[in-house]
């Protein structure tokens, strides 16, 4: 009797261990799709207006969402384990690769940066830069979708920026072996508006002494260049404009407001390729066909208010203003 019942035991058991083996092969299943999921991310990169000041390696625009976001489709990519294994995600680039993980693009100065970041609820977070290859069987045993992806786009400034726009078509950004999954991107980048920022290395001057005799006694004023340069991109037209306190009997010269020991009957000009600066008065100024970057050809000299002039210490405070459109 005891081994009948042995006997039965052992039956239900290996009964028990083989609906077990059925159940989870049965989950497993490879279920076919209808038809890939081909989708498209449209991304446009409206370039910031200051691109030309920033430096090399600036991330200059940055888009980050799931592929149910950027595609608005909440689709399943994987459905079945015995699926998951035999696929593997790709991601890959067409672009030349310029630096580190960055990719040239037919603007000159601006290159792309592309990561895929699978981040599922319960499962680990992985990144991937592109271009990269993973099996999709090490992410997770539950179905993956569209909502468990994200892509990170970046547009990098890789050197000096031309204006201009840009048209770009990334096939197959992102793909599964089989195909059963195809992610393109269509990107549009809009050309920066207008802009000129003014780069001064030292805004504080220093002239070297002068002969308060010599200055009252001379007509010719030696001029000191400044270094000041203008970074300008997509700019048709551009003038220069000063302002400060001013002597009102000779606007060109800006007072003499050093608080200690000041000299009197003397003021400071400055001048744009050789003509005086008048405040009120913008100058035109000549754009290079590069705009990157240039020097403006300023210079400041001494410049007297009156006959008599006494030593003392000199300092006069101007502001630059560049209009452009």
């Amino acid at each position: 009797m005891k081994k009948t019942i042995s006997r039965l035991a052992r039956a239900a058991i290996l009964t028990t261990v083989f609906h077990s083996a059925v159940t989870i092969a049965a989950e497993c299943q490879d279920i076919k799709r209808s038809e890939p999921l081909n989708l498209t991310v449209p991304v446009t990169v409206q370039l910031p207006a200051r691109v030309a000041a920033e430096p090399v390696g600036a991330v200059l625009y940055k888009k980050e969402a799931s592929l149910a976001q950027l595609t608005g489709s909440h689709r399943p990519i994987t459905s079945a384990c015995l699926e998951k294994v035999r696929k593997v995600l790709n991601g890959r680039m067409t672009a030349r690769q310029t630096g580190f993980n960055t990719f040239a693009t037919a603007l000159p100065g601006l290159g792309l940066r592309l990561t895929v970041i699978y981040d599922k609820p319960g499962a680990t977070r992985k990144e991937w830069v592109l271009p990269f290859s993973a099996p999709v069987a090490d992410l997770s045993q539950a179905a993956i979708t569209t909502d468990d992806l994200t892509l990170r786009f970046e547009a990098v400034k890789t050197g000096a920026m031309q204006s201009g726009t840009l048209n770009l078509r990334l096939p197959s950004l992102l793909s599964l072996n089989d195909n059963s999954l195809v992610v393109n991107m269509a990107v549009n980048v809009l050309a920066a508006k207008a802009h000129c920022a003014i780069q001064v290395p030292n805004p504080q001057i220093d002239l070297p002494p002068i002969d308060a005799t010599e200055l009252a006694s001379s007509e010719a004023k030696k001029p000191y260049p400044v270094s000041v340069n203008l970074l300008c991109l997509n700019t048709k037209k551009a003038s220069i404009n000063v302002e400060g306190a001013n002597d009102p009997q000779i606007p060109s010269i800006f007072k003499n407001v050093a608080p200690d020991n000041p000299a009197s009957g003397v003021g400071i000009e400055m001048l744009y390729n050789s003509s005086v600066l008048f405040p009120g008065r913008p100058m035109e100024i000549i754009l290079p066909q590069q705009q990157n970057g240039f020097a403006l050809p300023l210079a400041v000299r001494y410049a007297k208010t009156n006959e008599k002039i006494t030593k003392g210490n000199v300092k006069a405070q101007i502001t630059l203003r560049i209009n452009y459109l």
